[in-house]
């Protein structure tokens, strides 16, 4: 994924999901407001074709909206900014061209409110500059639009008061959107600053945890193995050629376990952490990671921080099947290929169920994720840079 961009969205996705139903309920209010308002001035209306057209644009705005800031489409883009705005403006345009030279009021157009709570809808999801760019834009469009027909309003004012009623509804909306967000992603800025000096500082306890998870291991084995085989000599056992063999085997399988905790990355410990978590010891057994060149280590901390919580909240929720899941690591020239695939024992809608939140984490932070839920089978495919 290239380097995330100052949007709410891509420093904290679950304050953009919480924030979806915002932008589901703008998308679904505007066209009833434009089919309202466009009623209501019936009377002032010369051209049904431009009127039509307007909500038209509306509809084609909101649903671009609702569609794309979906969390399976996520990150929202400045493609579909554009296109939404893009829209919103053309609405405003064809209604005021609906009712060219017959319009007695200007507070009577529904396009120019349109467009800035169509913008404000977008504060989730895209910069806070972007935000601001294209409210001075749409302004700017909506005041020359009033500048250049100035005899087809009824009241005599100046013709600034014109461009000013214009302007100012797309102007406060658009510019208190920019600022919300970027007050918003400045705190979460400083608060990450913040996690990552804690993080830094609890480093060496991380390692001293880590150490006697180690060193508790190889007790185990000893234990298991190699404590029961020297008490058997000290009893008096007969060093024979079985002996030596079952001591050979006993070297070679600590051999073993002692490189594979070496080699082991931390996406193997994290798929194994989690099948122990999970309702089944079965699921545990069953989860495979294949990561031959050991890629997963050239992820980014948030990569795996998303991959992480997704891994887990699998497990937790008791829908992994037996068979647990698989995760396959491949190169891919300067990207890695992942392909995640688990079984699922119970009919969960990935879209709208318990995993919706860490799913949509994972969008953001792999931009080209690609799901494909056939019950009982789950597969994410997504890849990232090498780092």
């Amino acid at each position: 994924m290239s380097a995330q961009e100052r949007a709410v969205q891509q420093r904290d996705p679950l304050a953009a999901l919480v924030g979806r139903p915002t932008s589901y309920l703008a998308g679904l209010l505007l066209p009833v407001y434009a089919g309202i308002m466009t009623w209501l001035n019936r009377d002032s209306i010369v051209s049904a074709t431009f009127a039509i057209a307007a909500l038209l644009f509306v509809a084609v705005a909101s649903l671009a909206l609702v569609l794309r800031s979906s969390p399976l489409r996520a990150p929202l883009t400045a493609r579909t900014h554009a296109l939404v705005v893009g829209s919103a403006l053309a609405a405003m345009i064809a209604s005021d061209l609906s009712m060219w030279g017959s319009d007695p009021y200007l507070r009577d157009n529904w396009g120019a409110p349109a467009v800035g709570l169509f913008i404000v809808a977008l504060a989730p999801y895209r910069p806070a500059r972007e935000l601001m760019v294209s409210g001075l834009g749409s302004a700017f469009i909506a005041a020359f639009v009033a500048l250049v027909r100035p005899d087809s309003f009824v009241v005599d004012a100046p013709v600034g008061v014109f461009v000013v009623v214009a302007a100012t509804p797309i102007l406060a909306m658009s510019l208190g959107a920019a600022a919300f967000v970027d007050v918003l992603v400045r705190s979460l800025d400083r608060w990450r600053v913040r996690a990552d000096r804690v993080s830094t500082a609890m480093s060496g306890a991380r390692g001293d945890s880590i150490a006697r998870s180690v060193q508790q291991d190889s007790v185990t084995v000893l234990n298991q193995e190699v404590v029961p085989f020297f008490t058997a000599l000290l009893e008096g056992a007969v060093v024979d050629e079985e002996t030596r063999q079952r001591a050979r085997a006993i070297s070679n399988e600590v051999r073993a376990l002692m490189v594979a905790d070496v080699d082991r990355t931390w996406l193997e410990s994290v798929v194994e952490q989690a099948g122990h978590r999970g309702h089944t010891a079965s699921a545990a057994a069953g989860a495979v990671v294949t990561d031959e060149q050991r890629l997963a280590e050239h992820m980014s901390t948030d990569e795996r921080t998303a991959l992480r919580a997704f891994i887990v909240a699998l497990h937790d929720e008791q829908s992994l099947g037996d068979s647990g899941a698989e995760i396959a690591i491949t190169p891919a020239g300067a990207r890695c290929d992942v392909v995640l695939r688990a079984r699922l024992d119970s009919e969960l809608n990935v879209v709208k169920g318990p995993l919706a939140p860490f799913l949509a984490v994972v969008r953001v932070m792999f931009g080209d994720l690609q799901v494909e839920h056939e019950h009982p089978e789950l597969t994410l495919r997504f890849s990232y840079e090498q780092r």
